[in-house]
């Protein structure tokens, strides 16, 4: 396949099209929507900055036969019975020889050529469109001429060929116009009488094979390369295999150098986490341009060189690549790339804080705040609206970690979402992933579903493949909170498989699916398969900050379930120690906290937790973390009740009851009822049931507890917690007991060991960690 620098066939017949508006031969319906497809087709080339939101989502493609069917079909010409496509069709025939298309480009400087007055009056004709030099389509016309002219007469005659080849489905649209369809494709030909199989038809037609004709130039080439560029970099992807088999029989046959073909090279073999490829690229890439004297790529060499180096986890090697960076971009006033460099450093300091303090990052200004502030106001003279935004999430992001008032979050997030709305700003993606955080801290967790289910639904080709990956997996951890281990698997294991090869997206989910299972796992008491999950997550396996903490957190809760509470207890200190050091989000303080003060009633010794879950609820009502204020406040209730103040606890319990059940946690939701029903049962052991009244008083708080007995027994038996739902059964044994009802205690017990022994079976039968 030839490969041509700028003309192609379906550029000829653009310049048709472009006759037929300038000489007044479109209807005044028609004018627009021919516009606009000729600016589309023509006006390709942009620069990543200026490139439109339209030509970023769907891309360029050069205009096929059937685009200027569509365009033109609808609309009626100048003759009567006649649509616009029969008038355009009637001028791509009616070139119909080599001089002829010589002529229509020799005619091009009529339509840039405005005549004198004196001449418009002479002339009969009707009244001209003359484009302006420097208009988008006067500029396609004079650069579509220039570039002919540069053709040799071999490069001139293949794409007379290809013209030929591309209009000839239009054959059938001219057995209506009189006089053309006969003449053929070549007039001359067809004077002379000549056919196919004479030696000078041969000769001149006989060596234009199918590969050698001009389907695509350069130009082109380019502007798919830039599309697949704002692909990758947007969203985060690799190039679809198909795709990549269609770039690469385009490119294979050219002669020439795409500097572009090596960035898409970079970003592809770096999603794939092929280092050693995404380095080789980057460098090929960036020797061209120094090569080319385009200096100002420098900068951006040494941003990418600093993104790839931590992205390898070489954050030493990444700190010297940003510093120079931003010393090149300041020395370049390049603010666009200053700007940018110091918001990935912000964000590196923020999500890998040890790994930078050991490379010898001491931070940007005084404070993460102050570095916020400083990109915000740099930001806004600049006029980046999509930094500003970002910089807007990233306050908002703060403001919850450091558990201050939400209202200021939200007012962050109003004015990060005002910003997307004015500056066109495709930043949907993280806006409702933090929004559905805020709201799943608050309590409100079916909103926080809502969220991630709108972003899969409505602006999934908008957003980063690593925001889609994060909802699905929110949304399949918001599943397990509601027992259904099943659905969120499945969910997990249905993701699109082009997401699968991009690697950290594949090591994302494969984490996810895995603590998903240890969870299930830990909750059936399945300890061989928790320990092969656990060496499967390891902290190391994954560097994303949310994942490890989570990561370390199910490792202290099988270290609890299966009573090994020293290897617990050193675990929650060398995890609260290092949350400590990295000043991490309070939310993770909290949960460490409430970790340790259960840890504490499972070793017997709840009061020892007493001031550990007062810090929790304290914190946690401060930063208004709902769920966790009621898990604190449960476990307060539980060393009240060891303490024997049962009327306090009951009184706490039932001020967060209600408000628990909305959050549709089934686990904090067992785990209260659990408790309430010892205050409750605790409170008739006070009452003396030698009186009536405290006969009465006894047998409606025995009939209370049984009740959230139950509750909490159907709460443990949708989450599978074996060992919540076999006590709860004890517990309605001992009160059948109690009572005096020896059967009843006996019927509790045989469905406590039929319990028990119906799960040993199932983790026996291999169905605990689905085949792992």
């Amino acid at each position: 396949m030839a490969t041509s620098r700028y003309l192609t066939a379906q550029k000829i017949s653009l310049l048709v099209l472009v006759n037929l508006y300038c000489d007044r031969a479109l209807p005044s319906s028609a004018t627009i929507p021919v516009l606009s497809f000729l600016l589309s087709k023509s006006i390709c080339r942009v620069s990543a900055a200026a490139r439109s939101r339209h030509n970023s989502e769907h891309g360029f493609s050069p205009a096929s036969i059937q685009d200027f069917e569509d365009v033109l079909q609808g609309h009626a010409s100048s003759m009567p019975g006649r649509t616009l496509l029969d008038h355009f069709s009637k001028h791509i025939w009616g070139i119909n020889s080599f001089d002829a298309l010589h002529d229509l480009f020799n005619n091009l400087s009529i339509l840039l050529e405005r005549p004198s007055e004196e001449e418009q009056q002479d002339s009969a004709g009707p009244e001209r469109i003359y484009l302006s030099k420097t208009s988008p389509l006067g500029a396609f016309v004079r650069r579509a001429r220039l570039e002919f002219t540069r053709l040799q007469f071999d490069d001139s005659l293949k794409l007379w060929a290809a013209f030929v080849e591309y209009r000839a489905p239009t054959a059938k649209w001219n057995k209506r116009l009189a006089g053309l369809a006969p003449s053929g494709s070549d007039v001359s030909i067809a004077q002379l009488g000549i056919r196919p199989g004479d030696a000078i038809f041969e000769a001149v037609y006989g060596n234009l094979s199918t590969e050698d004709v001009v389907l695509i130039s350069v130009d082109d080439l380019d502007s798919i390369l830039e599309f697949q560029l704002d692909q990758l970099q947007r969203l985060g992807t690799r190039v679809p295999d198909d795709m990549a088999v269609q770039l690469r029989n385009m490119l294979n046959p050219t002669g020439f150098v795409l500097r572009q073909i090596h960035l898409v090279k970079l970003f592809d073999a770096w999603k794939a986490g092929d280092y050693t490829s995404a380095f080789d690229c980057l460098h090929r890439y960036y020797d061209y341009a120094m090569q080319t004297r385009e200096k100002t790529h420098y900068q951006y060499a040494l941003l990418h060189m600093a993104i790839l180096q931590a992205d390898f986890g070489c954050f030493d090697e990444a700190i010297a690549a940003i510093n120079e960076t931003i010393a090149t971009a300041r020395e370049n006033q390049d603010m666009t790339c200053l700007n940018f460099s110091l918001s990935w450093l912000n964000h590196m300091s923020k999500a890998y804080p040890k790994q930078m303090k050991g490379a010898g990052y001491m931070g940007m200004l005084a404070s993460e705040r102050d570095g916020l502030t400083f990109l915000k106001a740099k930001a806004k003279e600049a006029k980046m609206h999509h930094l500003l935004s970002a910089t807007l999430l990233n306050e908002a992001k703060l403001c919850l970690a450091t558990g201050e008032p939400i209202s200021r979050a939200l007012e962050y997030v109003y004015q990060s979402a005002y910003l997307n709305i004015r500056g066109n700003v495709n930043n949907y993606g993280r806006l409702m992933l933090f929004q559905s955080t805020l709201y799943s801290r608050l309590g409100i967790t079916h909103l926080s579903t809502v969220l991630c289910d709108l972003l899969l639904h409505c602006y999934r080709h908008g957003c980063a493949v690593d925001e889609q990956v994060r909802a699905i997996c929110r949304i399949a951890f918001g599943a397990t909170q509601h027992g259904r281990y099943d659905e969120a698997l499945q969910l997990l294991e249905t993701v699109d498989r082009s997401i699968h090869r991009t690697v950290r997206q594949y090591q994302y989910i494969l984490s996810c699916i895995c603590l998903i299972k240890l969870r299930r796992a830990i909750r059936r008491t399945d300890w061989q398969g928790c320990t092969v999950l656990l060496q499967s997550l390891h902290p190391t396996s994954t560097r994303d900050p949310e994942l490890v903490f989570l990561i370390r957190e199910a490792r202290i809760s099988f270290l609890i379930a299966r009573r090994q509470y020293p290897e617990a207890f050193v675990a929650i200190e060398e995890l609260a120690s290092s949350l400590r050091e990295e000043s991490a989000d309070i939310h993770q303080r909290v949960t460490t906290l409430l970790l340790k003060a259960e840890l504490f009633a499972k070793v017997g010794k709840p009061e020892r937790g007493f001031s550990v879950a007062m810090r929790a609820a304290s914190v946690s009502f401060k930063a208004r973390l709902m769920p966790k204020l009621w898990d604190a406040v449960g476990r307060l209730g539980g060393i009240f009740n060891a303490l024997g103040e049962f009327e306090a606890a009951r009184r706490l319990l039932d001020a967060v009851i209600p408000q628990s059940l909305e959050s549709a946690d089934h686990t904090l939701t067992g785990m209260l009822s659990s408790q309430i029903s010892d205050s409750y049962i605790g409170l008739a052991g006070l009452e003396d049931a030698s009186t009536t009244q405290g006969a009465r008083a006894r047998a409606s708080y025995i009939s209370r507890a049984e009740m959230y007995i139950d509750r909490a027994r159907d709460a443990y038996k949708t989450v599978e917690d074996i060992e919540g739902a076999c006590e709860q059964l004890m517990k309605k044994a001992v009160l059948a007991k109690l009572r005096g009802d020896e059967k009843v205690a006996e019927e509790w017990a045989q469905n406590y060991n039929r319990m028990w022994e119906d799960n040993q079976e199932r983790i026996s039968e291999g169905r605990t960690v689905g085949g792992l």
